[in-house]
């Protein structure tokens, strides 16, 4: 599964300073690891999150 979190700018990630450095983000990507296959994407949406950090 390709797993892509927020492609469009929609949710907190975006805006957020530990956006691809984020736990929260390695977290859901080690968790579906074992789903991955290419050809198979998945869309994640993240609209609050208790790390949230927004860019200034």
């Amino acid at each position: 599964m390709d797993i892509v979190i927020n492609p469009r700018g929609n949710g907190a990630c975006p805006l957020c300073d530990r956006n691809g450095t984020c736990r929260v983000q390695g977290t859901l990507f080690k968790a579906m690891e074992e789903f991955s296959a290419q050809d198979n994407p998945m869309e994640v949406v993240v609209y609050s999150c208790p790390q949230f950090q927004e860019k200034l």
